[in-house]
């Protein structure tokens, strides 16, 4: 009986939150002759985002402690390797959190952490990306149809209108290049912008309705 008065709780505050927010985003286009609902549907909206941002930060607390509860089971039951990554971990994060306590986010020591640690790992994942990237190009251009055909023609053609060595080939490889990136390679991202658009809206109508109730799982 308790569990389920706490799910019908957490569906009424989700719905009449949402529906808030929601209100707020066609409130704001309303004349200023709406009377005093508009002003009210905005301050409610307003206290609603600011109670988010409170729960957001104590969620970033929540995960940041679940994080070094995990690391340090890791290092107790001494799984191998994974408790060695959980050393490097924990020993990562108590000396960033240090330095930026103790300095500050704009001092000397978090700008080494961020120019030396940080951007030199970033480049090494979009590096590793990119030849994940090209592997995977590799196999998508084996030509088994029609269609694979068309793909791996426009893809010569957009990667020889990009270099400059397509320009010496053909002056005309540039043009077609925009041509492709412009019409059809635009018009089917946005096609699924509008379809991702869609999926959300009923995403969020289904949970506004109750239909759906991911936060009492």
């Amino acid at each position: 009986m308790i569990t389920r008065l706490g799910r019908v709780l957490a569906t009424t505050v989700a719905v009449v939150v949402g529906l808030f927010v929601l209100a707020d985003i066609f409130a704001s286009q309303w004349t200023d002759n709406a009377g005093g609902i508009k002003q009210v549907i905005a301050a409610i909206s307003l206290l609603l985002i600011s109670w988010l941002a409170i729960v957001v930060a104590f969620a970033l607390f929540l995960g940041f402690f679940n994080v070094v509860s995990v690391h340090i089971g890791n290092i107790k039951t001494n799984k191998q390797p994974s408790a060695i990554y959980s050393i490097v971990l924990l020993l990562s994060l108590a000396t960033t959190l240090i330095v930026g306590f103790a300095t500050g986010p704009n001092s000397v020591g978090s700008k080494f952490i961020f120019d030396y640690v940080l951007q030199p790992l970033e480049a090494t994942f979009f590096a590793l990306l990119a030849i994940f990237i090209a592997t995977a190009a590799y196999r998508a251009f084996r030509i088994k149809d029609l269609e694979s055909f068309f793909f791996v023609l426009f893809a010569i053609i957009v990667l020889l209108g990009q270099v400059p060595l397509g320009i010496y080939l053909w002056s005309e490889f540039p043009v077609i290049k925009d041509w492709v990136l412009n019409v059809p390679a635009l018009a089917g991202v946005r096609g699924i912008l509008l379809g991702v658009a869609l999926g959300t809206i009923a995403t969020g109508l289904r949970v506004m309705l109750a239909a759906d109730r991911p936060y009492t799982d």
